[in-house]
């Protein structure tokens, strides 16, 4: 059933990728930390959902949606419509105090940063579609268009494809770089899910002083059934989540980790 099928992952970002100067309590900068989200549907579900996203968006009396300009409810309502749809939700979350002396390595470059949150990504990608047997033709991949030399991106991916330096880097092997592609939200809305992902993870770090410093779990929690999951356990964390390069380096508040230790796929 799966090999027959094509499929098209979405893939946004929060936060921002600059890692020269990061913001403190006493400095301006980057964010410290920076997330991708990405959200991957069978083609023939697509219309269904950018039916759905259409009604949502009159719900909240926005267009497009961007979760940065949703209040906490209309981002729960957007969640609990689109969660009612058949899809595989994947992430990355980065805290940039912890690359130490890859900044170095890269030169502080923070297109080479992105690159290889991306290669994260993109291997728990391959792996889930190793784990359902779907060839890497049968998937396109399409970011929301940004300031991104994606031959710069292609060129990576595929360094890694031909010599793979970690194990789950050879999960890569299942994605076709030639299927990858860039547009707007207004071009491509199954974008708004994406960003709804990316932003999900994003206000579990997020400590802006408007809220009293306290981040939101709830968005993550409740979207947590539709990620990827081991496909022995069905955890999420490792399989559809990958934290840079373990939880503990997150530096998240408890009541965060224990949410993110806790999510659970619904199985396949």
């Amino acid at each position: 059933m799966y090999m027959s099928e094509r499929y098209t992952v979405f893939i946004d970002e929060s936060g921002e990728a600059g890692i020269g100067k990061i913001r403190s309590e006493t400095s301006r900068g980057a964010s410290p930390y920076m997330t991708l989200g990405a959200v991957l549907i069978r083609n023939q579900s697509w219309v269904k959902i950018t039916d759905a996203l259409g009604r949502i968006s009159a719900d909240v009396n926005k267009s497009p949606l961007h979760c940065s300009q949703l209040n906490h409810y209309q981002i729960l309502h957007f969640i609990r419509q689109i969660r009612k749809h058949q899809m595989r939700l994947f992430g990355v979350i980065s805290q940039k105090s912890t690359l130490k002396e890859y900044k170095e390595v890269i030169s502080e470059d923070s297109e080479k940063y992105y690159n290889k949150c991306v290669q994260y990504l993109l291997e728990r990608v391959g792996w889930f579609m190793e784990a359902r047997q779907i060839p890497r033709e049968n998937l396109d991949i399409v970011f929301e268009k940004a300031n991104v030399d994606y031959d710069s991106m292609c060129n990576l991916l595929r360094a890694c494809q031909k010599t793979p330096k970690r194990e789950f880097t050879k999960k890569l092997k299942n994605i076709d770089t030639y299927k990858i592609s860039a547009k707007l939200k207004n071009e491509e809305p199954m974008l708004q899910v994406a960003d709804l992902v990316a932003h999900a993870l994003y206000k579990c770090v997020d400590k802006p002083e408007k809220n009293f410093g306290i981040p939101e779990p709830r968005y993550l929690r409740e979207l947590s059934p539709l990620f990827f999951g081991n496909p022995d356990t069905q955890a999420v964390v490792g399989a559809g989540l990958y934290c840079v390069h373990n939880i503990s380096q997150l530096n998240l508040d408890p009541d965060v980790a224990e949410v993110f230790m806790n999510m659970t796929a619904t199985p396949p």
